[in-house]
C-alpha cells in the first residue's frame, strides 16, 4: 500500500495535539493526529484542572472557549486557611485583582477528561477523527522526493498491523516521555527533587466554609499547602504534600486508601468524607525542558513533550494551550508558502524561553507548597507559606498568562508610535460596530470574519477631523499590501467617536472594516494619541509585532517584508 500522506503528523491526541490539529483545519491545513492508548483508556479524569484567562483568549481562537465554560466551573473567589482561621492576605485570592484586565477576570475549573471531549468534538466538526490505538514507531527524514513530504513515520497498531504516513512536519505532543523527542535525539535539561504529592478527585464533601467559592489552601505544618479546588459537576479536588514524615509513615509506598486518609488529616480541623473516588495519583516533582523545540526543520516539540514540571500553580495546560496557539498559525502559514523560515523558527525560540522561566518559578514554587524554604529565602525568617505567596505575587502576570512577553525579534519589532511593546499581549476593549447600539470587544471584532491564523492590521483613526488628511494614501498603501498577501491579512479601522458613516468622516471608504471607539479607551489603552492616530499590527495569537504613525505605511510593508515570502 502507499503510505498515507497529510500535511502535520500530530503524536499525541491530549490537548497541544487536539488543539494544534484544529487549528490547522480552521486553516485548511491537513492533519493526522494519532494516539497510542485506546479512547477509553486515554480520556480518564484527573490531570489538569485550572484554566487562566489568557489561556481562554488564545482558545476564543479556535472557538472552543464558549463550549468549555459551558461544561466548567467558572471560579471568582478563594480562600485561605490556617488552623481553621481564615487569613486573607495569603493564597489563591490575590490573583483575581490580577485578571480584570481581561473579559474572562476569572479561573475555569475543568477536568482535562472534559476539555479535551470539547476540543475532540471540534477536530471532528471538521471530518476528522483521531487514530487511537496507533503507536508512533519510528520516522525518517528524505526531502529527495521534492514533493515537500519530508517526513516518513512508521505506525504500529496491535490488530492493524503496520502503515507509513507521508507528512512535511511532525509535532511531538506525546507527554513527558516524549517517544517523538527521544527518536530525534533531543536532550531534556532534568533536575528531579525529593518531593512527592498526591491530588484525589471525587464527590468530596466537607464542612469547611466555602468549599465551593472555586479554591481554597489549607496551611498545614505535615501536609505542606494543602489544595482545594472546586471542580466541574459535583467534583471537587484535594492535594497535598508526602512530606518526610508521611513518607516515613509508608516506607513500602502510600496505597489509595492511605491516599484518602491523609486528605482527611490534612483538612483538619475540618471534616472531609469522600464519598466518591473519581481519581487519585501519587507522582514525583521534577522539572525539565527540551533542549530544543524544534529539530531538523520538520520536527517539532509542544506541551509537556517539550517541559515538565508540577502542577503547583496550575500551568501545565495553559502553557500547553499557549504552545499550541503560538505554533498553529506560524506552521499553517509556513505550510501554505506564506512565510520564510524564519518565522517557524520564533515558536521554538519564544516557547523555549517561557518555558525555562516556568521552571525556574516552579523549582521555587514546589519546595514551598512541599513546606520548605529555598535557599535565597531562608534569611528572610518568614513560613513557607509566607515565602510561597511572595513568589506566587511576584510572578502573577506570568501565572496567569496575561504578562507573558515575547523577546524582539523578526516577528516583534521596536514599536514607533505606541506606550506598548512589541511582544505583549495586546489589550482587550470594548468598541461598537456601525449601528449596533450593544458593544463589542476588539477581540472579537478581529475574528468577525471567522477566519483564523490571520494578521490584523488596525488603524487607530484618533479623531477623524484631524488625521482624516492622511488616510487616502494609507488606505491605498495598505489595501495594495492585503491584496498582495491575501487571505494573511484582516485590515480594520477604529475611529474615535461617532458618526453615521465612515464616508461621513472620511469622505471616502475606510481601511477595512470599521468600528467605533465611543470614549476613547481603545486608543488609550494601545497609547495611541487621539489627534495624531497609528497603525498597529497584531500578530494572529494578539500579540503586539509592530507599530507605526498613519504616515508611515511604507514601514508596515517593510514590517512584513522581513519574514513573508
Amino acid at each position: 500500500m502507499a503510505p498515507e500522506t497529510t500535511d502535520v503528523l500530530v503524536v499525541g491526541a491530549g490537548p497541544v495535539g487536539l488543539l494544534t490539529a484544529i487549528g490547522l483545519s480552521q486553516q485548511g491545513v491537513d492533519s493526522i493526529v494519532l494516539e497510542k492508548r485506546e479512547r477509553d483508556i486515554q480520556a480518564t479524569f484527573g490531570r489538569a484542572t485550572t484554566l487562566y484567562p489568557r489561556s481562554l483568549e488564545l482558545l476564543e481562537q479556535l472557538y472552543v472557549a464558549k463550549d468549555l465554560v459551558q461544561e466548567g466551573f467558572v471560579a471568582r473567589s478563594s480562600l485561605n486557611y490556617n488552623n481553621g482561621q481564615r487569613i486573607s492576605n495569603r493564597g489563591w485570592g490575590t490573583m483575581f485583582d490580577h485578571l480584570k484586565t481581561s473579559f474572562h477576570n476569572y479561573a475555569l475549573n475543568i477536568r482535562q477528561c472534559h476539555s479535551e471531549d470539547v476540543f475532540r468534538t471540534r477536530y471532528e466538526s471538521y471530518g476528522k477523527s483521531v487514530w487511537y490505538g496507533w503507536k508512533f514507531v519510528s520516522y525518517v527524514i528524505d526531502s529527495s522526493l521534492h514533493d515537500g513530504y519530508n517526513i516518513t513515520a512508521t505506525l504500529q497498531h496491535t490488530s492493524k498491523g503496520q502503515v507509513q504516513v507521508r507528512s512535511k512536519f511532525l509535532l511531538g505532543a506525546d507527554g513527558g516521555s516524549s517517544l517523538v523527542r527521544q527518536l530525534s535525539d533531543i536532550p531534556l535539561d532534568s533536575e528531579s527533587t525529593t518531593y512527592e504529592w498526591i491530588r484525589i478527585d471525587g464527590k468530596l464533601v466537607t464542612d469547611m466554609p466555602g468549599a465551593d467559592l472555586g479554591f481554597a489552601s489549607i496551611e498545614t505544618p505535615h501536609h505542606g499547602n494543602v489544595l482545594w479546588v472546586k471542580l466541574e459537576r459535583d467534583a471537587h479536588r484535594i492535594g497535598f504534600a508526602l512530606t518526610p514524615a508521611l513518607l516515613a509513615k509508608y516506607p513500602d509506598g502510600i496505597t489509595e486508601d492511605d491516599a484518602v486518609k491523609e486528605a482527611v488529616e490534612g483538612m483538619r480541623p475540618f471534616n472531609l468524607d469522600v464519598e466518591r473516588l473519581d481519581w487519585w495519583t501519587h507522582y514525583k516533582i521534577k522539572q525539565s525542558v527540551a533542549r530544543c523545540l524544534q529539530k531538523d526543520t520538520y520536527v517539532l516539540l509542544g506541551g509537556d513533550a517539550a517541559h515538565i514540571h508540577s502542577s503547583g500553580f496550575a500551568q501545565g495546560m495553559n502553557t500547553g494551550i499557549h504552545d499550541a496557539t503560538n505554533l498553529v498559525w506560524k506552521l499553517a502559514g509556513t505550510i501554505k508558502g506564506w512565510y520564510k523560515p524564519s518565522v517557524l523558527q520564533t515558536y521554538a525560540s519564544e516557547r523555549r524561553a517561557a518555558a525555562e522561566k516556568l521552571i525556574q518559578i516552579d523549582t521555587e514554587a514546589s519546595v514551598l507548597i512541599s513546606g520548605e524554604i529555598p535557599p535565597r529565602f531562608q534569611a528572610l525568617g518568614s513560613s513557607a507559606d509566607e515565602v510561597l505567596n511572595k513568589v506566587w505575587l511576584e510572578n502573577i502576570g506570568f501565572n496567569i498568562g496575561l504578562g507573558i512577553t515575547y523577546a524582539n525579534s523578526v516577528l516583534n519589532q521596536v514599536t514607533i508610535d505606541s506606550s506598548l511593546a512589541s511582544g505583549v499581549r495586546c489589550p482587550d476593549a470594548l468598541i461598537r460596530s456601525a449601528g449596533v447600539k450593544v458593544p463589542l470587544r476588539l477581540y472579537d471584532a478581529l475574528l468577525e470574519d471567522g477566519a483564523t491564523g490571520r494578521w490584523s492590521i488596525v488603524v487607530f483613526a484618533g479623531n477623524p477631523a484631524l488625521t482624516r488628511d492622511r488616510f487616502a494614501d494609507l488606505r491605498d498603501q495598505l489595501e495594495n499590501l492585503a491584496s498582495r498577501h491575501e487571505g494573511m491579512v484582516r485590515l480594520v479601522t477604529l475611529i474615535q467617536g461617532s458618526a453615521g458613516s465612515a464616508w461621513q468622516v472620511f469622505k471616502g471608504p475606510p481601511i477595512g472594516r470599521f468600528y467605533f471607539d465611543g470614549d476613547g479607551s481603545a486608543h488609550s489603552e494601545y497609547g495611541v494619541d487621539q489627534t495624531t492616530g497609528a497603525i498597529v499590527i497584531i500578530r494572529p495569537d494578539h500579540i503586539l509585532g509592530f507599530a507605526a504613525s498613519l504616515d508611515q505605511g511604507s514601514k508596515v510593508a517593510d514590517y512584513f517584508n522581513e519574514f513573508v515570502n
